[in-house]
């Protein structure tokens, strides 16, 4: 018997086979996994080429499945039928990245903070409760995430342009990124090119750098962020019980390196968490997930 942990996202797809020992038997890195970003028959053909990867369906105990949109309907619907197509007839689990983030990063009570494009904090406790915080999307929620920094980004490049804030390091940054000039030159790139989410987020690194050569805007712009996520962490402690100074695992694309935003987070939850690096990826979570379900 062997178990399959997967660790998928909106660019590429992660794949752990393990016998139900936990040795490892086969890891592959394929496509994008998110079923909006490639289509339904890209998805389709994305599971067939993890499934080749793995062999007799039949001999699988359990299937975990993690990643943004993994628990929605429609990818659940078309994994099942493309599973029970191959012969599958074990425990399927589809859980968020929060989830086998969780599950990788930490098997004590505490919580794990994600801040990439978007944020989230998600939590366990010694009576194994769970509790979650942010990760509402990036139009209502996600606060102190890529997407945030990127669009305080472009906000105070227009405050700089109509007069609000004086010339700053990060307003020139800003301008030459999205090309165009003045504050028309903003509008056309927020409004008017069909930017999405990712093209905002995508300017959070701009924030990075002018922070780390000083510049106060980006620096207050980063202690805001930092800010917001703190909350998210203290609500889910809250929620959960968990005591002060219970750890705090930092994953994401903007915490997982050391950085300037880094130093501001752990700062700010240094009064109620301590800030640790994750034992473990998503990919190991998912893989300890799927080993549970066959005890």
């Amino acid at each position: 018997m062997f178990v399959v942990g997967i660790d998928g996202g909106g660019t590429k797809t992660r794949v752990a086979v393990c016998a139900s020992d936990g040795t490892l038997l086969h890891r592959e890195t394929l496509g994008a996994f998110n079923l909006s970003a490639i289509g339904e028959d890209g998805f389709r053909r994305r599971v067939g080429e993890i499934l080749t990867l793995c062999g007799d369906m039949r001999a699988c105990g359990a299937l975990c499945v993690g990643g943004a949109g993994a628990s929605g309907a429609a990818m659940g619907e078309i994994l099942r039928a493309e599973l029970a197509a191959h012969g599958f007839a074990g425990k399927l689990l589809l859980c968020g990245d929060h989830e086998i983030a969780l599950a990788g990063a930490m098997q004590t009570p505490g919580c794990v903070l994600i801040a990439g494009t978007g944020s989230i904090c998600y939590g366990k406790n010694a009576a194994g409760e769970h509790f979650r915080c942010g990760g509402g999307g990036h139009i209502i929620d996600d606060p102190g995430s890529g997407y945030a920094l990127g669009r305080d980004a472009l906000a105070a490049a227009l405050q700089t342009e109509d007069g609000r804030l004086s010339e700053n390091a990060l307003h020139g940054a800003v301008m030459d990124t999205v090309g165009g000039s003045g504050i028309q030159g903003i509008f056309d790139f927020v409004y008017f090119s069909r930017r999405g989410k990712g093209d905002i987020a995508a300017l959070a690194p701009l924030v990075l750098r002018c922070a780390a050569q000083g510049d106060a805007v980006s620096l207050d712009i980063l202690r805001r962020g930092a800010a917001e996520l703190a909350r998210l962490v203290s609500a889910v402690m809250g929620k959960l019980g968990l005591e002060n100074g219970s750890p705090c695992a930092l994953a994401g694309g903007l915490l997982a390196e050391e950085n300037v935003y880094r130093r501001a987070v752990c700062a700010a939850l240094a009064p109620v968490c301590r800030p640790a690096a994750p034992e473990h990826d998503a990919l190991f979570g998912a893989v300890q997930l799927a080993l549970a379900a066959i005890q």
